[in-house]
């Protein structure tokens, strides 16, 4: 199982607090790319996977947040809700 995330965030450290045996995967860290990311939305919809709650998604101008793109992902992670688990080769939000 991969946890898919920021390790400073409460909901990842609680995946990852219930499956000690996941590996983290953090956006930060160790990046993110759209290959990543298309995998991602091949299995969760875009609108479950953007997280509209984000400051981040505050601060976007309401052209990136009508047209919301995998790069507009990838260059801000923090758009992704959190925690993303890969797990029997799917991949799901939460745990």
């Amino acid at each position: 199982m991969i946890v898919y995330g920021i390790k400073n965030c409460d909901k990842v450290r609680a995946a990852l607090k219930q499956n000690p045996e996941a590996s983290l995967h953090d956006f930060r860290v160790d990046g993110i790319d759209e290959t990543l990311v298309q995998a991602m939305l091949s299995d969760i919809e875009m609108s479950l996977l953007l997280n509209k709650r984000s400051t981040t998604w505050k601060q976007l101008s309401e052209d990136e947040k009508a047209d919301v793109t995998v790069a507009l992902l990838c260059q801000h992670p923090t758009l992704i809700k959190r925690p993303v688990v890969f797990e029997n080769n799917q991949y799901r939000i939460g745990v």
